[in-house]
């Protein structure tokens, strides 16, 4: 219980510092203490106001909108540049 009651307490005080427009991702998988503390904390920042998570299998488990950054093995996937099939962001 403690551990639950810190991360949705937390959260909550962050939903209520930002106000209901804004949107509020929990992208702690990677600091998560095992893949236990990384689901529950997903799930806890979600009681506690957040709208997304970057965890797939939290959002699979739990109903919680998946929301993210890009795969960092992806951009590692490139050496440099020349590999990359376009130089140019859209926007």
């Amino acid at each position: 219980v403690n551990y639950a009651s810190l991360v949705a307490t937390n959260a909550a005080r962050m939903r209520i510092a930002v106000g209901p427009d804004k949107t509020l991702l929990e992208m702690g998988l990677r600091r998560a203490q095992g893949p236990d503390g990384g689901l529950s904390a997903s799930r806890y920042a979600h009681v506690g106001g957040f709208d997304a998570t970057s965890n797939v299998l939290a959002g699979q488990l739990f109903g919680i909108k998946v929301s993210g950054t890009h795969a960092h093995a992806f951009v590692q996937s490139f050496s440099g540049l020349e590999d990359l099939p376009t130089r140019n962001i859209k926007r």
